[in-house]
């Protein structure tokens, strides 16, 4: 069965989440952007990139950007945008489920409305490998509601197969798995959008002086 990801187009996407009644790509973008304020890393991997939704509001401090997202098609629509306007840039049509890829350790891995769409063990055990330690994880995940739907209607109705693969998770899952693959739970709050749409934003650290993958993987994984 092929990832729907791979044939939604991304002027569908970008379009449907850019909707007023949707905001979430302000929300995401903006949630990024804090991110970086915060922490001040001088790497940052942005997990589902898309066409670089946030890209415009990264610091002249971030020496190094990994964007990384399942859909060629996405990644080559950011690379037009991007690529030669952001320093340090990099691009890279990845599954994070499953290696082997080329991304070297980061300071902070973003990840907003991901794992409701991949195998939690298998993703965050990849995305543990290419956290520096110290380094930090920030997710966004998206949280059930008996009066929104989980995606939801709009003019482009490609979106709606993702249904069918969608999973929204409870944070403390997600903080269990992190925590068996060395992210430790920093922070958690609750984001509410005008939609009634909820949010959990959660921040993982991974413990100082923790050996890097490059040290503890020699089978090509990611």
């Amino acid at each position: 069965m092929t990832n729907p990801w791979l044939e939604i187009p991304l002027s569908d996407y970008e379009s449907h989440m850019a909707l007023r009644t949707i905001g979430q790509a302000e929300m995401l973008a903006s949630q990024f952007s804090d991110a970086l304020l915060q922490f001040m890393p001088e790497s940052v991997a942005v997990i589902g990139c898309a066409g670089g939704n946030g890209f415009d509001r990264i610091p002249a401090t971030v020496k190094r950007v990994v964007g990384v997202d399942i859909n060629p098609s996405y990644v080559a629509a950011a690379s037009a945008r991007y690529l030669g306007h952001i320093p340090g840039l990099e691009l890279h049509a990845v599954d994070i489920q499953s290696g082997p890829s080329p991304l070297a350790p980061v300071d902070l891995i973003y990840a907003a409305l991901v794992f409701e769409f991949v195998s939690l063990p298998a993703a965050l055990g990849n995305l543990s490998r290419v956290c520096r330690p110290g380094g930090r994880l920030v997710s966004v995940l998206q949280q059930p509601s008996a009066h929104v739907h989980a995606v939801s209607p709009s003019p482009y109705p490609s979106l709606q197969a993702l249904v069918p693969l969608m999973r929204l998770l409870p944070p403390a899952e997600l903080a269990a798995c992190a925590a068996f693959c060395g992210f430790a739970l920093e922070s958690e709050e609750t984001l509410v959008l005008a939609s009634g749409k909820e949010f959990v934003r959660q921040v993982f650290r991974t413990a100082p002086g923790r050996p890097t993958s490059r040290s503890r993987r020699t089978d090509g994984s990611l």
